[in-house]
């Protein structure tokens, strides 16, 4: 899922690597814990989310990435791999949303896994995306696909709690089509604060109007240079194309997370940087293709839409 493989039992990881550097050539080593599993349910189609209860407190928070591992249940094999926390329960548990690769060799057996099943857990990298986010900054914008959406639905529930929130958050997640979307968490910040929490799910594939109507999200939205940002229904397209001209007004204390498909990433960070949003205010997180470089025309699409909004950074 993430740039880099696990090693098996070995000393407690050190300071926490910069996520940029995630892609290391020699594994991390792992102090592995034993841990149960306490939920594994679907949150939509070919996604799930895995609540794990740990022997010990932990100091995990949404951004943070772990170490997972299972055994394989005939062969016995250690299956292992890297994955990013979407949010703590309490001090003893935490969750973690992934997706199920139908022809991987670990993730349909973790789709499996029961409520008192027993699995590993170990290591703590990178940076939480609270820790990213400079307290001046009143806006937080975070963009990703698929189950990116993870831990920045974790970091908003947590952000939006505190006492030393940004005034507004949004999200914006890509998936395939409709069924693909992990909306509840999504759809209850909406309903708890519905003037500091905006989000739009990103439909890549075309939709018909009878998979609208049954999907409850309503019509396509207009995604045009000129439009405000909007508050039902979908966008239709890429994420890189469809939200940029609806983000209105970017100032300096707005931040902007970035998780998901390298490519993605690696465009849109290119082009906000292009259009003068400081390095400081866009963080990221690749779970794969991580040597992706920007893709000229997308990266210049980003930069100019946001340069068209009157008042944005130049």
């Amino acid at each position: 899922m993430l740039l880099f493989a696990l090693a098996t039992r070995g000393p407690s990881a050190g300071a926490p690597p910069a996520r940029a550097a995630l892609h290391m050539a020699a594994p991390p080593q792992i102090d592995w814990q034993a841990a149960e599993v306490v939920l594994n349910t679907p949150i939509a189609r070919g996604t799930m989310q895995l609540r794990l209860k740990t022997a010990q407190a932990h100091r995990y928070k949404p951004g943070h990435i772990f170490g997972f591992e299972m055994e394989h249940p005939e062969s016995g094999e250690a299956l292992k791999g890297p994955y990013t926390v979407t949010r703590a329960v309490g001090a003893d548990m935490f969750d973690v949303v992934y997706r199920v690769i139908p022809s991987g060799r670990k993730t349909p057996l973790m789709a499996q896994l029961g409520a008192g099943a027993h699995v590993r857990y170990g290591g703590s990298f990178g940076t939480p995306i609270d820790e990213g986010i400079a307290p001046e900054c009143d806006r937080v914008v975070g963009l990703a696909t698929g189950a990116g959406i993870g831990p920045l639905v974790g970091y908003a529930e947590a952000a939006l709690a505190s006492a030393r929130a940004p005034l507004e958050i949004e999200l914006y997640c890509g998936f395939r089509e409709l069924a693909d979307v992990c909306h509840e968490a999504c759809d209850a910040l909406v309903a708890k604060y519905p003037d500091r929490f905006r989000w739009k799910p990103v439909i890549s594939q075309p939709v018909t109007c009878s998979a609208a109507k049954l999907s409850g999200f309503g019509s396509e939205l207009s995604s045009g240079v000129g439009s405000t940002a909007v508050e039902t229904g979908y966008l239709q397209g890429r994420v890189s194309i469809a939200v940029p001209p609806l983000l209105g007004v970017v100032d300096e204390k707005t931040h902007f997370h970035l998780v998901g498909n390298g490519q993605f990433v690696a465009d849109l960070q290119e082009g906000l940087l292009r259009a003068g949003v400081d390095a400081a205010r866009v963080t990221t997180e690749k779970y794969f293709n991580g040597k992706a470089v920007p893709n000229e025309d997308v990266a210049q699409y980003v930069a100019s839409s946001l340069k068209a909004r009157a008042g944005n950074i130049t």
